[in-house]
């Protein structure tokens, strides 16, 4: 009896090592289903907020005791540094200022950046190599203490410079990967996902205008669209005053400003300024949205726009569009050549990336966004108000010689707006040797001296080098209205005293500018489509 007892002991103490050896075999890592919520963000943004991080751990530890150890998982924002850094005020409210490591127990209260079940509340972010990381350490897990199955921990609020990323280019995307120090304390399906997708978020049309300078009216649409339906954001920082308070805010993150919106006007006229107006309303999807002005520079040439809206969830449901039309009383003319040209329009998101400026200082979103069209759309155009004269016929030639004469009639009883300016006299050079109308090479160009208001210019044919022994017509662009011309023909020139003369008025043409909606097709007092269609023609005498 005693020997047998004392076998049964021994045998069930066997059993009972094998038991307890066969539980320490079946122990396994925690293991996670991993979900990402992508956000789309800018490509060309330097701080924008990437999607959260979920991470669920599964139901295989209710049957298979989940034993783990302590240690720390990250999460790696691949080739996409990180801008900001973890929250320490505010966190688990709208105006959070970083980034939260958070856990949710199946039944229990949501705790960020601190000690709980899982989580140690040690949390770091690191840049290496172009790539941030968020690392946060675990605590061990034993085999009588299971992790709840739907125990959730989640990364959230992590901004990225994209457009140093992968993603710079519209279209890609930012994705993190999920590690673990050591490899044994959990495992994650997936081990990857996507956490954003950028694109351009902002798109820009220019409706050009162009003025003449005696008739200043002229239209300019400036239309900006958000790129996609969460481009542009307002984390309620009134640097316009705007008296809004926006519902439904986006949590900060560290973010401390509104989306701008910068436009360039390039080779704006020197004498050209443009008063951009003050407030625009979203004329797109009706959020009641708005553009606000920060600045601009004292030429008008640069104008910088701050986003408001009084509801980010309705602005984040539709893609949203601004049309800032400037009219004749928004832009100032100087009266003077400095007025003509041709200028360009471009416009950017702003503000721009401070290099010099440190982690904690930096304006955020900001952007590294290239003025874009490129090359820039056509913006204005301002033509000089001119007097075109045609002398049908002059001649230096045969004893013949043509004496000219110009004009500046600006300055008379009428008050009217003395002007200044040059002619270009334009000879059109016929053969002289025969009377059958053939051409010669031409034209043949003079321009003369500034021709104040209320004087005449005068010279001949023979008295102009260019001009001697020729015979043609002339056309001359004068730079300034009511221009007159006056032509008067003499015989035995070098030859003797003139026996004969006779004279003629310069015939005026409509200025060209004016009526360019003719060569457009347009029928000027029908449609008034064109950009000088129903100005008035000023002197078009007719031909």
């Amino acid at each position: 009896m005693t020997s047998s007892k004392r076998f049964s002991m021994a045998l069930a103490a066997l059993v009972l090592v094998v038991l307890t050896g066969a539980g320490s075999a079946f122990a396994q890592s925690i293991p996670f289903n991993v979900l990402t919520t992508p956000t789309d963000v800018a490509n060309t943004g330097m701080s924008e907020v990437l999607g959260q991080v979920t991470m669920n751990a599964d139901i295989t530890c209710l049957f298979t005791p989940c034993n783990a150890p302590a240690g720390s998982i990250k999460v790696k924002y691949v080739g996409t540094e990180i801008d900001n850094t973890i929250a320490t005020a505010n966190i688990g409210t709208l105006t959070t200022n970083g980034i939260e490591v958070c856990e949710t127990p199946p039944a229990g209260a949501t705790t960020c950046n601190v000690a709980g079940f899982y989580l140690t509340g040690a949390v770091t972010v690191t840049n290496s190599g172009g790539e941030g990381t968020v690392s946060f350490s675990v605590n061990a897990v034993a085999v009588g203490v299971p992790m709840p199955p739907g125990y959730q921990v989640v990364v959230r609020g992590v901004r990225g410079i994209i457009a140093e990323s992968p993603g710079a280019n519209a279209g890609g995307s930012i994705v993190s990967q999920l590690t673990t120090s050591p490899s044994t304390i959990a495992g994650f399906q997936p081990t990857t996902e996507v956490v954003a997708r950028t694109n351009d978020p902002l798109e820009v049309e220019i409706e050009p205008g162009t003025l003449i300078q005696c008739d200043p009216n002229v239209e300019i649409v400036v239309i900006l669209t958000e790129g996609f339906n969460t481009a542009w954001v307002d984390h309620e920082i009134l640097e316009a005053d705007d008296g809004d308070i926006t519902l439904n805010v986006r949590p900060l993150f560290g973010g401390r400003n509104n989306s701008h919106i910068n436009i360039v006007i390039t080779d704006l006229p020197v004498g050209v300024e443009i008063d951009w107006p003050n407030t625009i309303t979203e004329s797109g999807a009706g959020t009641g949205a708005h553009l606000y002005i920060i600045d601009q520079s004292s030429n008008g040439d640069e104008v910088e726009y701050l986003f408001a809206t009084p509801d980010q969830g309705a602005s984040d449901n539709d893609v949203e569009e601004f049309e800032i039309v400037l009219d004749e009383g928004d832009i100032d003319l100087s009266g003077t050549p400095d007025d003509f040209g041709s200028s360009t329009g471009q416009a950017q998101m702003y503000p721009p990336d401070d290099e010099d400026a440190t982690n904690s200082n930096e304006d955020r979103p900001r952007y590294d966004h290239d003025l874009e069209n490129d090359p820039g759309d056509d913006f204005l155009t301002v033509a000089a108000c001119t007097t075109n004269l045609l002398f049908p016929w002059v001649a230096n030639f045969a004893g013949l010689d043509t004496g000219l004469a110009i004009s500046n009639t600006s300055d008379d009883p009428y008050n009217t707006d003395p002007q200044t300016g040059t002619c270009e006299v334009n000879l059109y050079p016929t053969d002289t040797t025969t009377n059958n109308g053939v051409a010669l090479t031409g034209p043949v160009t003079i321009t003369t001296s500034s021709i104040a208001p209320g004087s005449v210019w005068r010279s001949t044919m023979s008295g102009q080098t260019a001009f001697r022994s020729k015979a043609g017509y002339i056309i001359a662009i004068c730079q300034f209205q009511y221009g007159h011309g006056f032509a008067f023909f003499t015989d035995n020139f070098g030859v003797g005293s003139p026996a004969t003369a006779q004279g003629y008025l310069a015939l005026i043409i409509p200025d060209p500018e004016i009526t360019k909606c003719i060569a457009d097709g347009n029928d000027r007092a029908a449609t008034l489509d064109g950009p000088y269609c129903g100005a008035p023609s000023g002197e078009g005498l007719g031909q």
